[in-house]
């Protein structure tokens, strides 16, 4: 089963509960590259044991993709903006885990 984050990013969820943050490749203009098959190209960004610490992973992620360098004060303000965004989904995963 493939869960989608967002556009760039989506978790693809194993038979064997296993948690694969994929992140879609794009080219130098920012278009997404894609396969012989015409769906998007994915690159592995890390394998997680359940859907929270994927989401978390992502969310750090996204920061990295957004700004190459930051003041400390901004990266918490921006942390915080991004995990109060999924906050409520990362909660009901926490819960089930």
């Amino acid at each position: 089963m493939i869960v989608n984050i967002n556009e760039d990013y989506q978790v693809k969820v194993d038979n064997y509960a296993n948690y694969t943050l994929l992140k879609t490749i794009r080219d130098d203009s920012g278009v997404i590259k894609t396969g012989k098959d015409n769906f998007p190209m994915f690159a592995t960004k890390g394998y997680y044991s359940n859907m929270s610490r994927a989401l978390n992973a992502c969310i750090h992620l996204m920061l990295e993709d957004k700004y190459d360098v930051m003041e400390l004060t901004q990266y918490l303000d921006e942390l915080e903006r991004l995990e109060a965004k999924l906050r409520p989904v990362m909660k009901r995963f926490r819960e089930g885990d």
